[in-house]
């Protein structure tokens, strides 16, 4: 029994990181098709994580948040910079209390 409870410990450390660091748990499982859905994306977003783990190449510390972080850095830089530049937007008004102005001109090579 002990054998079985302390592997029991070890999926729910796996499901609690799933869950909560990805944001996983708003995902609905309400069916068994939301259930797959739901585990298959835990376990894409844990694959890649891992991944962006690997690429900090820090084996002492291990978090998931820059983790995650360094995987969206290096698999998906498009979305890093349409994300800062939707930040940039809505700070528009304030910097532009501040006086300061800036324009963001796209290019295309």
């Amino acid at each position: 029994m002990s054998w079985w409870g302390k592997r029991r410990w070890q999926i729910e450390g796996w499901f609690k990181t799933a869950k909560h660091r990805f944001g996983l748990h708003r995902f609905g499982q309400g069916t068994l098709l939301g259930v797959y859905r739901w585990l298959a994306l835990s376990l894409i977003a844990f694959t890649l994580a891992h991944w962006g783990y690997l690429l900090l190449g820090k084996p002492s510390s291990l978090d998931w948040g820059e983790a995650a972080q360094a995987a969206l850095e290096q698999l998906f830089p498009a979305l890093v910079a349409s994300l800062l530049l939707r930040e940039w937007e809505r700070l528009r008004p304030l910097l532009r209390q501040q006086g300061i102005d800036f324009n963001i001109t796209y290019c295309k090579i």
